[in-house]
């Protein structure tokens, strides 16, 4: 039972660190670009399977088109995004360009940084709250003994804590690096 609920704190840790990787740092990583999203025919696509990405600098991309018929619709798809870059065509590729971050944009990335930080605690919380409400449910009924109980609940403790000093971890980073 304690397992269970291990397992959907990781996915939550999983999911946080997928939706950093979308926030944009001081200096940007091939991950960041990689995994945008892009709406070709209705259907979403990472990047990553719509052409070949390499990084030329810390703020440059060049994206190498697989398929030249859709060069229009992906620099569409990436516009649309409003990351505040600067896309340019070279034959059937993009070179797509950001811009330093200014302090207002670092203070911005920071303020959505914390609001993604208190989602995660919620979501811990309504877990951690359900599981409790499962545990007494099973001791009043019977299914656990008091000892077992108790002792679900002493490592549920001990999770939650080991979550949280996670999350406090992953942040921090995420936030060194916008901060650069």
């Amino acid at each position: 039972m304690i397992n269970d609920f291990k397992n959907e704190l990781e996915k939550l840790i999983s999911e946080a660190n997928r939706k950093l990787q979308e926030i944009r740092g001081h200096r940007l990583g091939l991950s960041f670009l990689e995994n945008l999203e892009i709406e070709i025919y209705g259907q979403n696509f990472p990047l990553k399977a719509l052409g070949f990405i390499s990084q030329l600098d810390f703020l440059t991309f060049k994206i190498e088109v697989f398929d030249e018929s859709m060069i229009n619709e992906i620099e569409s798809g990436i516009r649309n995004k409003n990351l505040g870059l600067s896309i340019s065509k070279e034959k059937k590729s993009l070179i797509v360009k950001f811009p330093p971050l200014t302090e207002e944009t670092k203070r911005n990335i920071l303020k959505s940084l914390n609001q993604l930080k208190e989602e995660v605690r919620i979501k811990a919380r309504k877990l951690r709250d359900e599981f409790l409400k499962t545990l007494k449910n099973k001791k009043e009924k019977g299914e656990i003994s008091e000892d077992s109980f108790y002792r679900n609940r002493e490592e549920m403790d001990k999770e939650i804590e080991a979550f949280n000093k996670k999350v406090e971890e992953i942040f921090k980073n995420k936030e060194k690096e916008v901060l650069g």
